[in-house]
């Protein structure tokens, strides 16, 4: 089979995430991780991303970043025209729209993507120059959609409004219909990407995140001092995530003041940062529990493992936000595969991963009352943690790895292309026919 040479657009924060080799927000880590499994299977990878609102950056090995050079974008009369109509939104009040920084972005893809056999870009808010130079170049588009961004500001209260409402929709609705495949992560982002965006389900391939199931794994090494030194001799209980809106840490913390009224050994690792980590704090030392919760922040991701490892129950709780739950908790996955009993909400693909009571046990959004019981339970039950732990690694190694996700991905590549040079093809027959009826 032969192997591919691959643009992979990502946003610029990930790529300077990948130069550092700090990986900490699950979009780099999954990105890294879809790139790495590619070089893996022989294809050829060349990382592109915008650098502020005017170059494009390329890489092949993360080292020497390379900018795009730009023509027409460059000239003296475009730069007045870009000047002049900023001055004039300025003047209008009207908030910077994108639309010449998009065009100095076609510029330079326009420069640096030719020579691939297709282009994979991570949707972003505002982004179309990637899109459009793949029309213009007729080459295979992939666009992976994470999560429609408009809806996340939405459930984090900070709602995009106005212009900027209607200019990032319209960039969605450009790039989604330049796709010839779109990707997403769970059942519910493809529901909303027909209902919603109207993208037609036959070019949509639903896939759930995975996990690097040799990193993750039980038995790791200097696992029982970590655990020591964060427990010593107690029960030990891990969240890894982000501290947002769509997270419900709140009703963990609440849940676990119970636990600590059974067990006063017991401690709440929390690992992650975000906007509302500092009212969880607040929290955990209104309910009396401060002392057992131990707040560890932003942890690299190659450190992760060893802290999911040591702990006897792996927390994934989610809020109910009124809207269908679209995510694919990264966390889930590598929970699982660490060999760590997990508890998590039953709400949207989680449903879909977890048996409850067969590889983990769900609980009802929002009821810290369920969430104290499940873990009170599991702590009681040292055989049960086991069983439960044991067949989640063997799903998810059979299932989610990253091995997996990466062949099922190439194969998405491949109908792209072919679907590409097919539609190519008939244009070509198409011609000659419409020459003779001119004739």
């Amino acid at each position: 089979m032969s192997t591919l040479r691959i643009a992979f657009c990502i946003p610029a924060l990930s790529l300077d995430a990948a130069a550092s080799g700090q990986l900490t927000e699950a979009a780099c880590i999954q990105q890294e991780y879809i790139a790495a499994g590619l070089r893996g299977r022989g294809h050829t990878l060349t990382m592109v991303a915008p650098r502020g609102l005017s170059d494009v950056a390329y890489t092949r090995d993360s080292r020497e970043m390379i900018t795009a050079p730009r023509s027409w974008s460059h000239a003296w009369w475009f730069r007045a025209a870009s000047s002049g109509a900023w001055r004039l939104q300025r003047l209008a009040r009207i908030p910077y729209l994108n639309v010449f920084s998009n065009y100095r972005l076609f510029d330079g893809y326009l420069r640096c993507l030719p020579s691939h056999d297709l282009v994979h870009e991570r949707n972003a808010l505002y982004r179309i120059g990637a899109a459009m130079a793949c029309r213009r170049l007729r080459l295979p588009y992939v666009l992976f959609f994470d999560a429609d961004e408009i809806l996340e500001h939405d459930v984090m209260g900070s709602p995009l409004v106005g212009l900027l409402r209607w200019r990032a929709r319209n960039c969605v609705r450009y790039n989604l219909r330049a796709a010839d495949r779109v990707i997403c992560v769970s059942a519910a982002a493809k529901t909303r990407l027909v209902d919603t965006w109207k993208v037609d389900a036959q070019k949509i391939a639903v896939f759930p995140n995975a996990v690097d199931v040799d990193r993750f794994r039980p038995g790791l090494d200097s696992t029982n001092a970590v655990r020591r030194s964060l427990a010593g001799d107690g029960p030990l209980i891990i969240f890894v995530g982000g501290f947002y809106e769509w997270h419900d840490v709140g009703t963990l913390l609440a849940a676990f003041a119970s636990v600590v009224g059974v067990f006063p050994k017991a401690r709440l690792v929390l690992v992650g940062d975000g906007a509302r980590r500092k009212a969880m704090a607040t929290r955990a030392a209104e309910l009396g529990i401060d002392a057992a919760v131990i707040f560890k922040g932003l942890v690299a991701h190659a450190d992760v493992p060893r802290l999911m490892g040591a702990a006897d129950i792996a927390v994934a709780p989610y809020k109910d936000s009124g809207h269908q739950f679209w995510l694919s908790p990264l966390k889930l996955f590598e929970y699982m595969a660490a060999g760590t009993a997990v508890v998590a909400t039953r709400i949207g693909q989680i449903e879909e991963v977890i048996s409850h009571g067969r590889n983990g046990v769900l609980v009802p959004p929002g009821n810290a009352q369920a969430l104290a019981e499940a873990l009170r339970h599991l702590l009681d039950q040292p055989g049960l943690r086991s069983e439960l732990a044991r067949r989640a690694r063997e799903d998810v190694v059979r299932e989610h790895s990253w091995d997996v996700y990466v062949a099922l991905l190439e194969e998405v590549y491949r109908q792209a292309i072919r679907d590409r040079r097919e539609r190519a093809r008939a244009a070509r027959e198409r011609r000659p026919r419409k020459a003779e009826e001119a004739a």
